[in-house]
């Protein structure tokens, strides 16, 4: 079945204008300093965010992108920059892959070793419970008087 519209349209352009683009941005971001890309391309550019989804996907343009990501990275490093603080910290994951791989990765070390402790503290709990249990059940058959039933 085909499209209903005929053929389903395309956002990406041809490389050629890819490039030119991707140095547009770069261009406008690096006089304009935005503290999200989104300034360029949505409010500057007016392209909706889908299309720019596949845009940044495009080895053509990816260069571009990346290096657009690290020049709005910088002003949330820089302490002279009109990044708050708070923003700073949080965005910083966003700008630098590097950062959020890191993290990502601490986060799942530290989640790994939390769960050992724990199944590690469940065992000692359970172990020490046995032994009490086994140490009231010999109390019990020491003090039991024989009987002509044993």
């Amino acid at each position: 079945m085909t499209h209903p519209g005929g053929r389903p349209r395309t956002v990406s352009l041809e490389p050629d204008e890819m490039i030119k683009l991707g140095q547009e941005m770069i261009d406008w971001i690096s006089e304009n300093k935005p503290l999200h890309i989104s300034h360029w391309y949505s409010i500057h550019m007016f392209i909706p965010f889908k299309a720019w989804d596949t845009m940044t996907q495009r080895l053509e343009f990816i260069p571009y992108y990346e290096r657009a990501m690290q020049i709005i990275g910088l002003q949330y490093l820089d302490k002279n920059s009109n990044v708050r603080e708070g923003a700073s910290q949080r965005w910083q994951r966003v700008y630098f892959k590097d950062l959020r791989a890191q993290e990502d990765a601490d986060l799942r070390l530290k989640a790994t070793i939390e769960q050992d402790t724990q199944k590690q503290s469940t065992d000692e709990i359970k172990q020490k419970m046995d032994d009490v249990l086994s140490q009231i059940r010999s109390t019990r058959a020491s003090k039991r008087e024989p009987s002509i039933l044993d």
